[in-house]
């Protein structure tokens, strides 16, 4: 069953979205590109940017290896089916090879030959440029945060065959360059840009700029939060952006970063359509321990966390929502699978949201990051993160008024502050696979994550997964400054204290 599934992504990739010529692979070299519309090259890299994170090359081994989903072991009709599965350290090539290529060449390369060709043309496009740079710096992240070391200062030179691999510092820094080359470039008074008069090739924003201009500033703060525990320098580059207020990042959910599917054929969001495909409709997937722990503890809240049922679907039997231990087998009649409406097949592939914002204001007052210690802010952020988070997947208003007002009385301790927003900064990022695993292994040095989560029932003996392998393709095998030495899946990056 895996077998087909594996290449899922590859298949959908051209088909997924309106209008697939418009999104035609034009570059399938990292190095060089025939000269064409920028915008032709950015709404290619955007359709398989999002098609490999809702896809089985990314989304589902991140997932299951990070212990968001289970496979459920061998229940018949779960992922794995009895055969090894990514829950219990299993991976593909495939998995490995194409995540690497729809990154770093179908996205990437894509990205920078549309950036050079926005400034080159005559006048020059700087809001295109802008734009491109704003999605380089997310899949630039992306690919740090999945392999480690990767190519960023020599990559996507033509003149340059063999780029070095640059250290994950570098990387990061990168992303926070970037992003800031695109402030300083976006120009509101020039009508040049991608999806000028909705043509449909800006698929997040439709050519709002003030929102690229926002999110460009909270995918800042996402890096310095990353960077910071293993660069503590960093705390006063995250206390300019709070001080900044804000209204200069992402600050409702009309700003969230996602791209929607379609329910036509070859249109659907992948996650609905391989259950559709492979499974009879069912969802391949359970609900983990550490995931249920979090949201239906014992004893329970006053107010059930009504996110609950937006997640899963409980069995009809089941009184709570029991997840299933890592890599044990799933229960049908007591363990409770992603709910079909999460995985529908219009639903959007999500790349940074409202809630995301602020839990991570939340944090910065909570441990005091470039700013005082402020848990009365923390606790203000927080609840307001709930409710949106609440929102966003569905709940009424009302309740998800009522569930963020009654959640915690305010924070009193930092140590609990730290751990609780943590704890729903992984939860609320429980479908979103690689977000959430790095998210993970952030909030802690090791063996004090939030969750703690311990090695998977069949795992081999050792430490816990904390990455991709590079893969075994000659782009990187020939290239005799790519590392040599196999970097297995259970060893750190560097931000993974």
């Amino acid at each position: 069953m895996k077998k087909i599934i594996y290449t899922f992504s590859v298949l959908t990739l051209l088909l997924t979205l309106p209008s697939c010529k418009k999104y035609l692979d034009i570059n399938t070299s990292p190095n060089r590109a025939p000269v064409v519309d920028p915008k032709l090259l950015f709404s290619y890299a955007s359709v398989a940017y999002i098609n490999l994170r809702s896809s089985g090359d990314l989304y589902i081994p991140m997932g299951l290896a990070g212990q968001m989903l289970s496979a459920g072991g061998n229940n018949p009709t779960g992922w794995s089916g009895g055969d090894p599965s990514p829950d219990i350290y299993t991976f593909s090539a495939n998995f490995i090879n194409n995540t690497w290529v729809s990154l770093y060449v179908r996205a990437g390369a894509n990205l920078k030959q549309a950036i050079k060709l926005s400034e080159g043309a005559s006048p020059a496009n700087n809001n295109a440029a802008a734009q491109c740079k704003v999605l380089l710096a997310m899949v630039l992240y992306d690919i740090t945060t999945t392999f480690g070391d990767v190519p960023y200062t020599e990559a996507w030179n033509e003149n340059i065959i063999y780029p070095k691999f640059d250290d994950q510092k570098t990387v990061l820094e990168g992303t926070i360059s970037i992003l800031d080359e695109a402030l300083a470039q976006f120009d509101d008074a020039s009508p040049l840009k991608i999806g000028a008069n909705n043509d449909g090739y800006d698929l997040f924003y439709q050519g709002d700029l003030a929102k690229w201009k926002r999110l460009a500033q909270s995918l800042k703060l996402r890096s310095l939060l990353t960077m910071v525990d293993k660069d503590p320098t960093k705390q006063a580059a995250i206390g300019t952006l709070i001080s900044a207020g804000a209204t200069s990042m992402v600050n409702s959910a009309a700003n969230n970063a996602q791209i929607a599917y379609q329910d036509i054929t070859n249109k659907r969001n992948p996650k609905y359509a391989i259950s559709l495909q492979y499974n009879n409709g069912v969802n391949f997937f359970f609900a983990t321990k550490p995931v249920t722990d979090i949201m239906d503890p014992t004893p329970a809240f006053a107010v059930a966390d009504p996110r609950l049922p937006k997640f899963f679907d409980k069995p009809a039997a089941a009184t709570n929502y029991i997840g299933v231990v890592p890599g044990a087998d799933g229960d049908d009649s007591v363990n409770p699978r992603v709910a079909k409406t999460l995985h529908s097949p219009t639903a959007p592939e999500v790349m940074f949201t409202y809630q995301e914002q602020l839990f991570n204001e939340a944090e910065v007052y909570a441990r005091g990051l470039g700013v005082a210690v402020n848990l009365a802010t923390a606790t203000a952020r927080f609840r307001d993160g709930i409710e949106a988070s609440c929102l966003s997947f569905g709940v009424p208003a009302p309740a998800a008024k009522s569930f963020a007002d009654q959640f915690i009385p305010p924070f009193v301790s930092q140590a609990v502050a730290i751990r609780t927003i943590h704890a729903q900064q992984w939860v609320d990022k429980m479908d979103r696979g690689l977000d959430g695993f790095t998210q993970w292994r952030r909030s802690g040095p090791d063996a004090s994550e939030v969750p703690v989560l311990t090695l998977p029932i069949g795992a081999p003996a050792g430490p816990i997964f904390r990455r991709y392998e590079y893969p075994i393709i000659n782009e990187i095998s020939r290239n005799p400054n790519a590392p040599k030495e196999t970097i297995k899946y259970n060893v750190k990056m560097w931000f993974d204290l």
